[in-house]
C-alpha cells in the first residue's frame, strides 16, 4: 500500500511540474506575440521607422548597426517592461492586457 501511495504521489509531482512548464510557457509565447505585435517596422513619409502601438518612435538613423537587432531588442524591453507591469498589478497569468 506504501508504494501505491508514493507512486501516486510522484505521479501528482510530476503533473503539478508539467503543468507549471505549460502555463510559463503559454505566457511566454503570448508575451513574445503581443511584443512583435506591439513593436514594429513601420513606413512614415518615405523613410522606416521602429514603431509602438503604431506611433514611430526612431528612423534608421538613429540606430548604430543592424536595424532588425535594434527591433529585436526594442522588443526585449517591451516584454521585461510588460511583466514588471504584469507583476505589479499581480496579474502573471492569463492576458496580457493591461
Amino acid at each position: 500500500m506504501k508504494t501505491f501511495i508514493e507512486t501516486i504521489k510522484k505521479k501528482l509531482q510530476a503533473w503539478h511540474e508539467n503543468r507549471a512548464a505549460r502555463l510559463e510557457e503559454a505566457r511566454r509565447s503570448r508575451l513574445d506575440a503581443e511584443a512583435r505585435k506591439v513593436v514594429q517596422v513601420m513606413e512614415f513619409n518615405g523613410e522606416l521607422y521602429v514603431s509602438v502601438h503604431g506611433v514611430p518612435l526612431f528612423d534608421e538613423d538613429a540606430i548604430c548597426g543592424d536595424f532588425a537587432v535594434a527591433v529585436n531588442g526594442a522588443r526585449e524591453i517591451y516584454k521585461k517592461w510588460k511583466e514588471e507591469k504584469l507583476w505589479e498589478s499581480g496579474t502573471t497569468h492569463g492576458s496580457t492586457r493591461c
